[in-house]
């Protein structure tokens, strides 16, 4: 990023996508080049994509790649319900990637930002990296676009901020479903999220508000990582990332991660898992059929110690602070969680607390129905209540 983390323009409003008085639409139909028409698009143009299968073969990383400021592509769908897909060919690793001229996906840096991208109404497909991927983006918005087997991420705004990512479709992703990583002002509204080690990720992030998400049939629904699980630089602040109004349900598919990478620890059964992070809010939300926990809050040492022990704490020192502290957890709907733990020394519950690092001020409160099962490290047997 250019200066810490990107300037926050717009807050948590709406943002507001520049257009020029001069804006031009750029016409795409089947057979032509969608990234043609990029090319020859200037700041303020909307690509308009009619419906059919489109494979890009004039880059040999990207399937599109736009580095054009305050660009709208938008594909459209048919009466019969068709819609843009694009395909991956040849060596091409990420579907949709924006970014400023000259900052790749793998870059660490980049000395310049890109202000607004919009995109809505795409279908990517199988590309072996990610699907819809932004850096260093100020201003974009992400509307009812379809991720389907792109293997790393599937929908992926990183290094990015001021964002709405909503009415997505993601699913078959060898990591995460949705991952918003480094970035900060972003809301995460009615996506459905599916199939993957991950359904919703967020890491290394500052004020992420997620709501009326559909997270089911993943290994884990919701994972909240410290940020040695992610490949970002920390951010001056990681914070308020509130998880409300969802329903998260059925997270209990066998990993699919490939060995080695930090998600291949990931144990299968956890709705919503907070692992070594702070100052975050779980609100209520509809949480069932979870087979270890419906809710996990664990220390970053603690966890990795039962999930990939090569990942531990001896072998990989946190970079930040381990416990997970000031937390809330408050008016969840928890029902049949835990009903099938994995072989770990924790029992399955709908509410599971355990850290061996120092913490402070975390709260549950207000869970339901009552007689929520639980279970807790506190030298009390007790949920936390400190910080409520």
């Amino acid at each position: 990023m250019t200066s810490g983390y990107l300037r926050t323009l717009f807050g948590f409003g709406l943002l507001a996508m520049a257009t020029s008085a001069n804006a031009v639409v750029h016409r795409v139909f089947p057979g032509d080049s969608i990234q043609a028409a990029i090319d020859s698009a200037s700041p303020g143009d909307t690509i308009l994509v009619e419906p059919g299968t489109y494979t890009e073969a004039g880059n040999a990383t990207y399937g599109i790649r736009v580095g054009i400021n305050d660009l709208r592509v938008i594909g459209r769908s048919s009466a019969a319900g068709d819609r843009v897909r694009l395909l991956a060919t040849g060596t091409q690793e990420t579907g949709v990637y924006a970014a400023p001229p000259g900052c790749e996906y793998r870059d660490s840096e980049c000395n310049s930002e890109l202000q607004g991208f919009y995109i809505r109404g795409f279908v990517v497909e199988d590309f072996p990296v990610n699907g819809i991927q932004t850096r260093w983006v100020d201003g974009f918005r992400f509307i009812n676009n379809e991720s389907s087997n792109n293997l790393n991420n599937g929908i992926y705004p990183t290094l990015s901020a001021n964002g709405l990512v909503a009415n997505n479709v993601s699913y078959g992703s060898l990591d995460t479903a949705m991952w918003i990583a480094g970035s900060e002002n972003v809301r995460v509204i009615g996506n459905e999220l599916y199939g993957s080690p991950t359904g919703l990720e967020i890491t290394v992030a500052n004020n992420v508000y997620a709501a009326q998400n559909d997270i089911h049939d993943n290994t884990v629904g919701v994972g909240l990582y410290h940020p040695n699980a992610a490949g970002n630089p920390q951010l001056p602040v990681m914070a308020n990332w509130i998880i409300t109004d969802n329903r998260i349900y059925d997270n209990n598919l066998p990993n699919p991660a490939l060995p080695g990478t930090f998600q291949s620890g990931l144990i299968p059964g956890y709705g919503v898992l907070l692992l070594g992070v702070s100052n975050h809010q779980i609100t209520q939300n509809e949480i069932e059929g979870n087979d270890a926990a419906g809710v996990a809050l664990l220390g970053w040492c603690t966890g990795t110690a039962f999930g990939d022990p090569d990942r531990g704490c001896a072998n990989d020192p946190p970079q930040a602070y381990p416990g997970s502290s000031n937390n809330l957890v408050s008016g969840n709907t928890l029902m049949n969680n835990g009903a099938s733990p994995p072989p770990l020394p924790l029992p399955g519950v709908d509410l599971l607390y355990f850290q061996a690092e120092p913490s402070a001020l975390n709260c549950f409160e207000n869970n339901g129905p009552k007689g929520v099962s639980f279970f807790s490290s506190e030298p009390d047997g007790q949920l936390p209540s400190a910080g409520c």
